[in-house]
């Protein structure tokens, strides 16, 4: 019986190790906004307070009607700088499978099955930064019911 029961022991502990290893997959997307004229870029690139890179898909495609976030904190996320030679050595996303891989965020469950990382050109290097894709929400509506009172109960002067 004591036997068995460390043949299960340790059956259930491989199995429990097995879980814990699952590969990420890496997503790299190139974005040159310089490159491309601002009417025709799809891409909305600023930073908000206090210090966060929000890089925005102009394209309302996910759920809700809303727009790719993807972001990420300047002060805690620091930028690994790759050359020319190593930009070749990475698979890039193109657009649409960028996209594509947004859509399955909000059907799915995304966290720990991917890792993105969104790529700058940085003088004669790249720089890359491991970003989030931000959730969407729906949209909430506040109202209140306002009832008018019976004008016929005012008196006339």
């Amino acid at each position: 019986m004591k036997k068995l029961s460390f043949i299960i022991l340790v059956f259930s502990s491989f199995c429990s190790l097995a879980q814990k290893n699952q590969k990420i997959d890496s997503i790299y997307y190139l974005i040159d906004t310089a490159k491309i004229p601002s009417n025709a870029q799809m891409w909305d690139v600023h930073t908000e307070y206090p210090a966060f890179k929000v890089y925005t898909i102009k394209c309302p495609c996910l759920q809700y009607d809303k727009e790719p976030i993807f972001i990420y904190d300047t002060n805690k996320v620091k930028g690994q700088v790759i050359t020319k030679k190593d930009m070749k050595t990475i698979n890039l996303i193109n657009l649409s499978n960028l996209i594509l891989k947004a859509k399955q965020f909000t059907n799915t469950s995304f966290k720990g099955k991917y890792a993105i990382y969104i790529v700058e050109p940085n003088g004669k290097r790249y720089i890359y930064h491991a970003v989030r894709l931000l959730k969407p929400r729906a949209s909430t509506v506040d109202y209140e019911n306002i009832t008018f009172p019976d004008s016929t109960k005012f008196k006339k002067p």
